[in-house]
């Protein structure tokens, strides 16, 4: 009987074992997958740095609009920086994607602007930062695509019996998709 009980827990120890690994695993597909997000934003951002500096110099009369944009920038910078310190936090998550709606909105609305004044619209270096910035927007996609299904994936796997039963033992908590 012993011997019974003894397999029993061997087995169950392997069992909690595997599934904290595989749980620990998907977390750091989040985490990667989060990286890959982290990196384009950081190149958008300094593309958004370089748009708003030949705005500033070009558009006395648009310094209101540059000044929402680096606002809407810095919001997101931040919110950024609290999901790449968890990127499995809901909360952080939520965050982000709040910060991102209000920047795409500040965006359409400068560049709306931008394209109602023709010299701006013609110099050079705006229509690059603007053409830079309009490449971004499919890559972006994609890559909150695969942070999300990394997310949906550790989130199932989670929720599944048994291995739910390792969620308050280990503290695993529901990740947020952006």
């Amino acid at each position: 009987m012993q011997w019974v009980l003894l397999g029993a827990l061997l087995v169950c120890g392997f069992w909690m074992v595997g599934a904290h690994n595989r749980i620990v695993g998907l977390r750091a597909a989040i985490v990667e997958a989060w990286g890959q997000v982290d990196a384009l934003l950081a190149r958008r951002a300094q593309v958004l740095d370089a748009l708003t500096q030949a705005l500033w110099d070009l558009w006395p009369g648009g310094r209101a609009s540059v000044d929402a944009l680096r606002s809407a920038q810095q919001q997101l910078s931040t919110a950024a920086q609290a999901v790449r310190a968890r990127p499995t936090r809901a909360s952080s998550a939520a965050t982000l994607g709040t910060a991102e709606g209000a920047l795409n909105a500040t965006v359409a609305r400068v560049l709306n602007q931008v394209e109602a004044e023709p010299e701006l619209h013609a110099n050079d270096a705006v229509a690059t930062q603007m053409l830079a910035l309009f490449e971004f927007g499919p890559q972006m996609i994609e890559r909150r695509q695969r942070f999300n299904q990394a997310c949906t994936v550790y989130n199932a796997a989670i929720r599944q019996f048994p291995t739910s039963l390792l969620v308050p033992v280990f503290r695993f908590e529901t990740a947020g998709s952006l």
